[in-house]
């Protein structure tokens, strides 16, 4: 689920976020993986995300910034406010799409 995240295949909205990263998504599933890796997966795992309804119920029922401190070490620096706003605006998004389902 990480790594489709991060690929923008999980959510429309962040469809351009790949070419603001300073890795590829791929290395979420490849064999020797990095730090940034096991903190995605690791919050993830904690906060029992492991699909987009249940970060969608996350986002609106726990924490509306979960993710945003993990997404940095993952974002070109020239890239960070960029990625910031589509983040937020990824978040209120789906918080709004969360209430309307409940």
């Amino acid at each position: 689920f990480g790594r489709f995240l991060l690929e923008g295949r999980a959510l429309p909205s962040l469809r351009g976020l790949p070419a603001l990263l300073n890795d590829s998504p791929a290395l979420v599933t490849r064999r020797a993986s990095a730090g940034k890796v096991a903190l995605l997966v690791a919050a993830l795992r904690k906060a029992g995300v492991d699909s987009v309804a249940s970060l969608r119920r996350h986002w609106a029922e726990v924490d509306d910034k979960f993710l945003l401190a993990v997404l940095k070490q993952w974002t070109k620096k020239e890239k960070a406010d960029d990625v910031k706003k589509m983040w937020i605006a990824t978040v209120r998004e789906n918080i709004t799409i969360w209430k309307g389902t409940q």
